[in-house]
């Protein structure tokens, strides 16, 4: 961000703290996009629905494209790519011939691994600010997450 567009940010921060927030938000997101393409060849769709397929009971398609809140159509396009590169696999239930589940390869058990790089990855970024100013964006990221949740 250019410094006279900031100058303007800070300048209107009541009505501009929200859009600055998401304009961060953004920025954060491409950072993590691109870490895990050029470290792991992973978006991040592959990555989120990898850590639902290790964290979540029900792994079918369905379960999955509720768990990640998209459609089916949107889950089947990421594990077709997924299963292509080895990440994971399609199962058919035995009691069900419809019901497709999704297992972890090997390599997509290493999903933990990627996870704990790309948290330090963006650790890094956390850098910028002082303990103190860490300790104050926290409480006010948490009240507005408590807001906003409800």
């Amino acid at each position: 961000m250019e410094q006279a567009q900031l100058k303007e940010w800070e300048e209107e921060q009541p009505d501009k703290v929200l859009p600055l927030l998401q304009v961060v938000s953004d920025l954060v997101t491409k950072r993590a996009d691109k870490f895990l393409g050029q470290h792991f060849t992973l978006t991040i769709p592959q990555y989120q629905l990898l850590l639902a397929a290790m964290t979540e009971a029900d792994t079918t398609l369905g379960g999955l494209s509720e768990h990640l809140n998209c459609s089916r159509g949107n889950v089947t396009g990421i594990v077709d790519r997924l299963e292509r590169d080895g990440w994971l696999m399609r199962e058919r239930s035995n009691e069900d011939r419809r019901v497709i589940t999704v297992r972890l390869t090997d390599r997509g058990r290493q999903v933990l691994d990627v996870k704990r790089d790309l948290t330090k990855e963006l650790m890094n970024l956390a850098q910028v600010w002082s303990t103190d100013e860490r300790q104050v964006l926290m409480q006010i990221l948490t009240r507005m997450f408590r807001e906003l949740k409800d």
